[in-house]
């Protein structure tokens, strides 16, 4: 084709024209040469919640048919369990320690007095000062989408942003020369037409339009408004993300057809997938009509891991998702929290589809993408991330870890702390010990404890020392603003074997005993589980009274008198085992257990916390290691 053109233009253009037509033929050749990129990221979207990765429930054949031209990570992680923080990792290649931002705070406001540490109760538990959150992703950031402007692409942007509230922070100021999007932007103010965007580029369509389809409409708009020009084009779904609102048609479908595992209950969710899904299917359909599939390069994934703490309230008040066997979820520093779906597309490398078990991460897609495409990496931009190119052509990463810093607390569903991935190993430092998290290190198997239930620090002591010292480093070696030990704390706050005084008492560990020196004691460090129960302990006393034993549940966190049993204890000093049983109308909470009046310390040996039929469930022992931060 080039020669013919050459040749045509040499009979009959004068020598001028002819210069500048194989000038604009040379160009076109040239980007007919390097791939198109499409970064499909969905928000809020759990390693369980497609087909291709083990769900029976929500339905995408979108995602199946890209798994089989491309690579399927099932080891991907995003780079924290939180947006804000994730995209900013994916736009700069960095760590959330290093650029800042580590909560979900890109739709807030920024205030001339805002705090570099979290000040708040540092009066209470909290022996360490934490680094308050960045709000927007800094300017003088040298952005993934600048790296393909300057080389030569062009680049667009349609979707969810979430890295700053004012103009100067969107898109547009960050490498995008064009873009779709609505702030402020956690979520969608509503996922239907009118969409209620107080500012952004997003316009309203026709009334009922779902976003969804909208973001997808635009999408393909901008791939054939081109120019001759590669494109590299972000398409961000504000999906999964709250408000959950979905078409009526495809929730009444899963509603009348449930999971068959019985895990993930939400129909809503459930059409939020199958639209997003069919948006991916709209963009492989186009490609592969226009051609445009043999030279396009994809990435799909997720910022985080599926939001499970949350219910939808439109379907009875279940979860909108779940991510077992993974723990826990968004927000949370288990895996739940941000082991995400990864496929990524490479024509003529991937074709065939592989499972890659490779640890992977946000940071990642960065020197990925550049490395794919030709790009050279700019000398002032840090990049934390390392290039997937050997996973992809079937080879190893050279990598020993991976980290994430995340310094908040999500109450139970997370401490504040930071993970390091080494291997099949994974090590999470706890910042603020309390009831709820009363150890500091919690050492996992991942190979053989997906789950995160059995922490190995204590039997691998060695191992957790080395994995701790390299988190630290992390932290403090990229952090501008990293945690610093706090002055106004006190030690007496502090959980001794994962309970807590009431009033003004104290507890200590001597030899591997308790000694209570408090009206009683308390803790939140329950498994959440529903029905009856069974707490036993090994005391003795010489205070007279009668022990009282109070639970509270997660949707009434007091105690009252109307949740309490009790039981007659003797108070001759000598050893006695006690028991009560009780039964929750809700997921338990708390307990506390009031010991009596009376100044003489009370020293218990062990607590229990069973099912009436023995079945264990939360075991306290005693010994001094239990009480140190």
């Amino acid at each position: 084709m080039v020669n013919d053109v050459m040749k045509n233009a040499v009979n009959f253009l004068p020598g001028l024209a002819v210069l500048t037509l194989l000038q604009g033929v040379a160009s076109v050749s040239a980007a007919e040469t390097r791939p198109n990129v499409i970064f499909f990221l969905v928000d809020d979207m759990g390693w369980m919640d497609s087909s291709p990765y083990g769900s029976t429930f929500y339905k995408t054949p979108a995602m199946e048919r890209l798994a089989k031209s491309s690579v399927r990570f099932t080891n991907a992680y995003s780079a924290s369990p939180l947006c804000s923080p994730s995209r900013a990792s994916i736009m700069s290649g960095q760590y959330p320690a290093r650029h800042g931002i580590t909560a979900a705070l890109g739709h807030m406001p920024v205030k001339p007095d805002d705090p570099d540490y979290n000040r708040e109760k540092l009066m209470s538990t909290p022996a360490l000062q934490l680094p308050s959150s960045r709000k927007f992703l800094a300017p003088d950031q040298y952005t993934l989408a600048e790296a393909f402007r300057e080389a030569g692409y062009r680049t667009g942007f349609v979707g969810k942003w979430h890295l700053g509230l004012a103009p100067e922070c969107w898109p547009e100021n960050q490498g995008f020369e064009f873009s779709f999007h609505g702030a402020p932007d956690p979520g969608p103010p509503s996922y239907f037409s009118p969409y209620k965007f107080k500012s952004g580029t997003v316009t309203d369509g026709p009334a009922g339009e779902y976003i969804t389809d909208r973001a997808t409409d635009e999408a393909l708009r901008y791939i054939h408004t081109g120019d001759g020009r590669p494109f590299f084009l972000c398409l961000w779904h504000w999906a999964v993300h709250v408000p959950f609102q979905a078409k009526t048609a495809a929730t009444e479908y899963f509603r009348n057809h449930p999971d068959p595992q019985g895990k993930q209950r939400s129909p809503t969710m459930a059409a939020m997938i199958q639209s997003m899904d069919a948006s991916l299917g709209r963009l492989l359909d186009d490609l592969e009509r226009t051609g445009l599939d043999k030279n396009t390069i994809i990435v799909f994934t997720s910022d985080n891991g599926g939001l499970t703490h949350k219910e939808v309230e439109i379907d009875g008040g279940v979860p909108p998702t779940s991510n077992l066997p993974l723990r826990s979820g968004k927000a949370s520093l288990f895996e739940g929290g941000s082991r995400v779906p990864a496929l990524i597309r490479w024509p003529g490398v991937t074709d065939s589809g592989r499972v890659s078990e490779a640890v992977i991460t946000g940071i990642d897609y960065y020197p990925t993408l550049l490395e794919m495409c030709g790009i050279p990496k700019n000398s002032k931009q840090t990049l934390d991330g390392v290039s997937l190119v050997p996973a992809l052509k079937g080879g190893a990463l050279e990598r020993k870890e991976v980290f994430c810093f995340f310094p908040h607390n999500f109450t139970e569903y997370s401490p504040a702390g930071a993970w390091v991935r080494q291997g099949d190993w994974k090590l999470i430092e706890v910042f603020y010990i309390s009831d709820l998290w009363p150890e500091k290190y919690l050492l996992y198997n991942l190979k053989d404890d997906l789950g995160e239930t059995r922490n190995l620090a204590a039997e691998y002591p060695e191992r957790t020392a080395g994995m701790a010292a390299e988190l630290k480093r992390h932290y403090m070696t990229l952090c501008d603003r990293p945690p610093i030990p706090n002055p106004d704390f006190d030690p007496a706050t502090l959980p001794v074997g994962g309970w807590l005084p009431h009033g003004n008492g104290r507890l200590a560990i001597s030899e591997t005993l308790l000694q209570v020196n408090s009206p009683g004691i308390h803790s939140r460090g329950m498994p959440r589980e529903t029905g009856r129960f069974k707490l036993s302990w090994k005391m003795r006393t010489q205070r007279s009274t009668t022990a009282k034993v109070f639970w509270s549940e997660l949707s009434r966190r007091d105690f009252k008198t109307e949740r309490c049993v009790e039981v007659a204890t003797a108070a001759d000093g000598m050893w006695h085992e006690y028991a009560v049983e009780f039964e929750t109308a809700d997921k338990l909470y708390g307990l506390r257990m009031d010991l009596g009046a009376g100044n003489t310390p009370v020293e218990i040996e062990s607590i229990y916390l069973c099912r009436p039929d023995g079945t264990p469930l939360v075991h306290w022992s005693f010994h001094p290691a239990d009480a140190e931060f």
